[in-house]
């Protein structure tokens, strides 16, 4: 399988949606950068969806938050992607548990309402969606599913070398088709997680960390054309291997097609 970037048919650039806790120009290039890069080398303009910036679109659409953090829907009519990035823990209230592991510091509730509307609504459009880390769990607790608070082993220490540890590919599964290998290696830097029995109605796992087999470090959709949750982070894709850029490159082909489905405009190109 080529690992080269999928070629985007004519038409104006894709437009990849990148959620993140705040908006202002050095958060983004302290903590969001990598996914910012990534949607650029394949030639994608990214939109970047914060609780508390207004949204601006490639053709000068403007999109304000909430006051709770939540933009409106129709922001991802324009959209062919949607990306949950990175960063703190989801409340736990959101899966009806108490305070119990996950730690209150890093809770944002602006960014949890955010990424819980854009996550429900792009469910029900169909649109391509990347869950990474975070966008992972809490595109899961949108789905209607819930979370391990706590679990050790897993997170790379915050100053030093990022940890690694092998995921086993479901054999059956789109991820598998994807990367096409039975293992690979995985950067983690999570403190929390799902099994099976916390995977949202119509989520599947499709690989479980090795050797800790009960936890899903990758689920994806029976339900829908796109969405995959992956508990690595895949965008620091300097320092990982060849599976990793499939799957970034079958997320690109499937917001292509999303976007020729939709009949997007091309005047922007």
């Amino acid at each position: 399988m080529s690992t080269q970037s999928p070629i985007v048919p004519p038409g104006r650039p894709l437009w990849i949606g990148i959620t993140s806790r705040h908006g202002d120009p050095e958060w983004l290039q302290q903590n969001t950068r990598n996914y910012l890069a990534m949607v650029a080398s394949y030639h994608a303009m990214p939109v970047v969806l914060t609780p508390d910036h207004v949204a601006i679109l490639p053709d000068g659409q403007r999109y304000a938050p909430t006051s709770a953090g939540r933009l409106p829907a129709e922001v991802l009519d324009a959209l062919d992607g949607l990306i949950l990035s990175g960063g703190g823990d989801v409340a736990p209230h959101y899966f009806n548990q108490p305070l119990a592991g996950a730690e209150e510091e890093s809770i944002d509730p602006r960014r949890d309402e955010l990424e819980i509307g854009l996550g429900q609504a792009a469910l029900a459009r169909n649109l391509p969606i990347f869950g990474i880390c975070r966008g992972c769990q809490v595109l899961n607790v949108a789905a209607g599913g819930r979370m391990i608070q706590h679990l050790d082993g897993h997170r790379s220490p915050a100053e030093g070398a990022t940890r690694f540890h092998g995921v086993r590919v479901t054999a059956a599964s789109r991820l598998h088709e994807i990367v096409n290998t039975d293992v690979f290696d995985v950067n983690t830097f999570h403190h929390q997680g799902m099994d099976q029995a916390s995977l949202a109605p119509g989520f599947r796992a499709a690989a479980l960390a090795d050797p800790d087999n009960w936890l899903v470090e990758a689920y994806e959709s029976v339900e829908h054309a796109w969405v995959i949750g992956v508990q690595w982070h895949p965008e620091r894709i300097f320092e990982l291997g060849e599976a990793h850029r499939r799957l970034w490159n079958s997320f690109m082909a499937a917001c292509s097609s999303y976007q020729q489905q939709q009949g997007a405009p091309t005047s922007l190109r």
